[in-house]
């Protein structure tokens, strides 16, 4: 295995191939949505570097593995389980050394890991593994395997490529991390209100023509008050962030929670209709009031919710007309008993 250390050797690439490196950095550095992103660097990779296949692995920092973002003649579908140990295998190295690693015969490196081979049924024979890195830190790997040729022009062009894709991966992260900010709540991390006119908007404009239904739980939590005087303001804080945890458990994409308001939330269920999201409210409603709150904190409260349900086609046409419906039904649960999911 040969580790290159392009600052001691001459730039072998042409006039031609610097422009194509600028041209590529521009399109990358200025782009900020992860689908258009990926699609420019496979067809700009794939010109620039004639290979069997390659890759591009990026770092899961909680975990620090490597997972497969893109893959080129390879379904990313078929390796999107499979995850790399920072320094696992060829790319891991050239996560853990931050350097671009070069390997002409796997077979004689005993750090190559074959589990891609296993799935995809490929054979690989040589590797070149750049890292991307910005301010030091390593974002991810650009794999090439099977290049079909191993010289100075490819390592230098992979290297600028992987330059610029650096960027642009920490571009996107810190823009996905600001559009979070606006459309997240920050202490339960559900969604917030402007999300969801935003989502309700497009939801709608989607299903108006087929009729498709959306259904949507006005939900508050019972007696809150008494949590805040018996526990202070900050733990009762606590209880809604652990309280949005549980509404998280019960739900799954396309669904979503969204903090309300105080102890209001909404959750948002496309695509099920009145009598499907009235048995996933009573599944909500019953982990809600089944799950210890403030464990961590040496408490057990244990707290209930009443809910208010309404639908699209069956109920309301529009967006104000299903939330006010939906609200209505939750006022109509509370002054009738609590603790219960009442339908419009």
């Amino acid at each position: 295995m040969a580790n290159t250390n392009f600052s001691e050797r001459k730039n072998p690439l042409s006039r031609r191939d610097c422009l194509s490196c600028m041209e590529l950095g521009k399109v990358l550095t200025a782009e900020l949505d992860p689908r258009r992103f990926l699609k420019k660097l496979i067809q700009k990779v794939s010109e620039l570097l004639p290979a069997e296949n390659w890759s591009l692995l990026l770092l899961d920092e909680e975990t620090q593995t490597l997972r497969f973002e893109a893959c080129v003649n390879l379904g990313v579908d078929a390796v999107k389980d499979v995850r790399l140990r920072v320094g696992e295998g060829i790319a891991g190295q050239a996560a853990l050394r931050k350097q671009p690693v070069i390997e002409t015969n796997v077979c004689e490196n005993p750090l190559f890991c074959n589990r891609v081979d296993q799935i995809s049924g490929m054979s690989t024979r040589s590797i070149i593994a750049v890292p991307l890195l910005f301010s030091g830190k390593c974002s991810g790997v650009i794999e090439l395997v099977n290049p079909r040729v191993i010289d100075d022009r490819t390592t230098y062009l992979m290297s600028a490529i992987a330059d610029y894709a650096a960027i642009a991966v920490e571009n996107m992260r810190r823009y996905t991390q600001i559009h979070d900010l606006s459309i997240r709540d920050n202490l339960t991390g559900l969604f917030n209100t402007r999300y969801l006119y935003q989502t309700l908007t497009s939801l709608f404009a989607e299903r108006k023509p087929t009729q498709s239904p959306l259904s949507l739980i006005f939900m508050d939590v019972d007696n809150f008050k008494q949590v805040v005087d018996t526990y202070g303001h900050l733990k009762g804080s606590q209880v809604l962030s652990e309280l949005a945890d549980t509404i998280l458990e019960c739900i799954q994409d396309p669904a979503f929670g969204v903090a309300y308001g105080g102890d209001e939330f909404v959750v948002v269920l496309p695509d099920l209709t009145k009598s499907a999201a009235f048995e996933r409210a009573e599944m909500i409603r019953t982990r809600i009031s089944n799950t210890p709150y403030l464990s961590d904190h040496g408490h057990n409260i244990h707290v209930c919710v009443s809910m208010g349900l309404a639908s699209f086609p069956d109920d309301a046409s529009d967006i104000q007309g299903l939330l006010a419906l939906a609200d209505d039904a939750l006022f109509r649960k509370k002054a009738g008993g609590k603790n219960g999911v009442q339908m419009t």
